[in-house]
């Protein structure tokens, strides 16, 4: 397992909706996200950079991914798509070590490992998968200072 601790600016990410899932592999690796993948690549006002997965929770414990690109402005977004603003925070950044064939699995995994083992404390806050490519992905956990 390797980690960084790192510090991400505010972004502001527009896109489409999963409501009620939790942060995990199986979600990401999920039909529906693939498809809403698919639909932001294949329009032709999605923006450019990677595509985004923002695990965003609510006061209830319940969580929301939003399948998005991240924008500078807010009018720069496409119309009809969801605006989420995440703000600059503290994360814990892991990418695959080829402990799994699937690299999601394999960040996800050491999300769980570094959690179980102490070594960082989840704050559960927003949660971004960066993609960058269908094959390489970043994972950025929100953990508390004291981690």
């Amino acid at each position: 397992m390797s980690y960084s601790i790192v510090v991400r600016d505010a972004a502001l990410y527009a896109g489409l909706v999963v409501p009620k899932v939790h942060p995990s592999f199986k979600v990401s690796n999920s039909e529906l996200i693939e498809f809403l993948k698919d639909r932001l690549t294949d329009r032709d006002d999605a923006g450019d950079g990677p595509l985004h997965t923002v695990y965003v929770p609510d006061s209830a414990g319940n969580w929301t991914a939003l399948i998005a690109r991240e924008f500078d402005r807010p009018e720069l977004a496409p119309v009809g798509d969801l605006l989420v603003r995440v703000p600059r925070g503290l994360y814990a950044r892991f990418v695959p070590n080829g402990d799994y064939h699937d690299p999601v699995e394999d960040v996800w995994a050491q999300v769980d490992d570094a959690t179980m083992s102490g070594e960082i404390a989840r704050a559960f806050r927003e949660e971004i998968e960066v993609w960058h490519g269908r094959e390489s992905v970043e994972l950025f956990v929100s953990i508390s200072a004291d981690s």
